[in-house]
């Protein structure tokens, strides 16, 4: 893999991490925090998100590393550029499900960027973790408005 292309999936890998943290710990405070009619509902959903969430901050993270790049991890580097909003602890249980949906269109710009860089760098083993990740998030959006109804 030529060098530069290199250096480019692993900086879009890195925003990607950034991202998928910051809509980690939003998955945290709205399982804690959810409240209302559908508390068990959402309850129970939002764990299951947040854990699987959890699942793909490690994975990207290890392919930074395999890719000789460095994680980018740090509350600094999370702050300054992350493009998923920080929410806060408290909000409506609707809003909750708003903003994860809103989160997973993030990332899955993030992924469209990502896998374009690692195609053009010929990155078989980028290409291959990733191109799920949309899937996956895409039917998560599906089943999140279909609770909503909209």
């Amino acid at each position: 893999m030529e060098t530069l292309q290199h250096n480019r999936v692993v900086e879009k890998l890195n925003q990607l991490l950034i991202n998928y943290q910051v809509h980690y710990q939003n998955l945290r405070l709205f399982h804690w925090n959810v409240k209302g009619p559908f508390f068990f509902i959402l309850h129970e959903k939002f764990e299951e998100l947040y854990n699987e969430a959890a699942l793909k901050i490690d994975e990207v993270a290890e392919r930074v590393l395999a890719l000789n790049g460095i994680p980018k991890g740090s509350l600094k580097n999370i702050l300054a550029n992350a493009n998923i909003e920080s929410h806060a602890e408290i909000m409506e249980a609707n809003a909750m499900v708003e903003a994860i949906i809103d989160a997973n269109k993030v990332l899955v710009n993030n992924l469209e960027d990502l896998l374009k860089e690692a195609n053009e760098a010929g990155d078989e083993g980028t290409l291959d973790i990733f191109t799920s990740y949309i899937q996956e998030l895409q039917k998560q959006n599906w089943m999140l408005k279909s609770f909503l109804n909209n």
